[in-house]
């Protein structure tokens, strides 16, 4: 059993999926996944068929109006197959790169298995390294929401444009209540099994009728600031959720943390390798404190990478001021260069890991706020476009 990232990112992938149950047909009605998805509680199964496999998921029969004539096909992912003989860390990749949920596992042709962002987060709720990693680190700010008076066709709208699966509902700014793509695809498409007359199977998006605030689950997971990935891990497998809200004192949202997030912490490992951070003025005595201090920076850097991917290397200088007793009062300052930018952060306080708590804080801040440049291309005279191109 794995006991770090390192571990589990270099473990296979048979160690951590699940059996497939029935796999269908690409000609098969969406009506029918549909059933087996609800009767079974799963969230996604497997198709296969003429040389072609791929997964369908709750979120996408999200946007069926009418599953009975709805083949598979038309809405399944096929962004490809894995063996379960797979390092975790390019099936995490896949799944992360590519936005699907999950992935079909292939022996010979014939799918033996799948593996989810779930079953992978099930697998980092082992992990006590996740304890040293803050849940703040992870979320997604800001966070889309809905009113509870606002509408279920609207809901359904936001989730299909947007697409995510997962939107806190409010009243007055505070948390109230979480509406899911599951609870509006099980409770207004029904499947042809279950279908009678005056179900509203095929309803458009408009006519969807009701508030959020009739059919959104009232118990969302809630985590505080404090919050560290591990708790949120263990609670989220521990209760089936999908989704983790951050929020404040006040029940403000401040973040909100699935599945595909909490992965991140393995798939920035790549990029982790390639970082180079360097930490001046920590003495031998502190050592493991080093240890930790740069993973947390530099998990914090890599992940603004995607914004700023002309970041090369961070410099971070420590300086004790003075002691109080057995405690020491330190000043650190961060810069994150490259050969186009940078950025500077600093922070004060006692004890050093809780001042290079304050400083992730500061630096991320300025990291999330930076914008991108565009590139400056050279400008040329308008031109009359060819009648021989396509637009």
């Amino acid at each position: 059993m794995a006991k770090t990232l390192v571990e589990l990112a270099e473990t296979r992938v048979s160690e951590h999926l699940h059996s497939p149950g029935s796999v269908f047909s690409p000609d098969d009605q969406a009506s029918k996944v549909l059933g087996y998805l609800k009767d079974t509680g799963r969230y996604e199964a497997a198709a296969s068929g003429g040389g072609r496999t791929g997964i369908v998921t709750v979120r996408d029969l999200l946007g069926v109006d009418h599953p009975e004539r709805t083949k598979v096909e038309s809405i399944w992912e096929q962004v490809g197959t894995v063996r379960d003989d797979a390092a975790v860390i390019d099936v995490v990749e896949n799944l992360i790169d590519n936005g699907v949920r999950a992935l079909p596992v292939v022996d010979r042709k014939e799918v033996t298995g799948i593996i989810s962002q779930v079953d992978l987060m099930g697998a980092l709720a082992g992990l006590n390294e996740l304890k040293s990693v803050a849940a703040k680190e992870t979320m997604v700010t800001p966070v889309t929401t809905l009113n509870m008076e606002d509408g279920i066709a609207q809901a359904r709208r936001l989730m299909l444009d947007r697409g995510i699966s997962n939107v806190p509902v409010l009243s007055e700014y505070r948390l109230r209540g979480i509406v899911t793509a599951e609870i509006i695809v099980h409770t207004f498409i029904a499947p042809a099994s279950k279908t009678k007359t005056g179900d509203r199977v095929g309803e458009k998006v408009s006519k969807l009728p009701g508030q959020v605030s009739g059919i959104m689950d009232k118990q969302p997971l809630k985590v505080g600031p404090e919050a560290n990935a591990l708790n949120v891990t263990r609670e989220m497998t521990r209760l089936n959720k999908g989704a983790a809200l951050m929020v404040d004192d006040e029940e403000r949202v401040q973040g909100i943390i699935t599945p595909r997030e909490l992965l991140r912490l393995i798939y920035d490992l790549r990029n982790e390798e390639e970082l180079p951070v360097y930490i001046v003025g920590i003495t031998d005595e502190d050592f493991f404190e080093s240890a930790v201090a740069e993973g947390k920076v530099r998990r914090v850097v890599v992940r603004s990478m995607r914004m700023q991917p002309k970041i090369t290397e961070v410099r971070v200088n420590i300086k004790k001021q003075r002691t109080q007793g057995e405690r020491m009062r330190y000043d650190i300052t961060a810069r994150v260069l490259g050969p186009e930018v940078s950025f500077n952060a600093t922070n004060e306080g006692w004890g050093l890991m809780e001042t290079f708590d304050g400083l992730l804080t500061a630096l991320d801040n300025k990291l999330r706020r930076a914008k991108v440049e565009p590139e400056k291309k050279p400008r040329h005279g308008r031109r009359r476009p060819s009648p021989n191109l396509n637009p």
